[in-house]
């Protein structure tokens, strides 16, 4: 194996760990987000202003693209 192969393989490995921690933290993500709308939700819900409805719109769009069967296409298109 040359030195260039060791280069590839060791930026292939790299991009690999790089995504595979990316991915570990998007559930972590979307749980902080979907705390901080019910923190929202919960701030507001007697005055039912605008924070609220928009908090818990994005909340409802959040776990409706979440739903295994809802496709990408459909979230792309925000048809869900």
């Amino acid at each position: 194996m040359t030195q260039r192969d060791e280069g590839h393989n060791y930026r292939d490995s790299k991009n690999k760990a790089q995504a595979y921690e990316r991915q570990k933290k998007y559930p972590v993500i979307i749980d902080m987000v979907i705390r901080w709308l019910d923190t929202n939700i919960d701030e507001n819900q007697k005055s039912q202003n605008e924070l609220f409805f928009d908090s818990y719109e994005l909340k409802e769009k959040i776990k409706l693209a979440l739903d295994p069967e809802t496709t990408k296409r459909q979230i792309e298109d925000g048809d869900f």
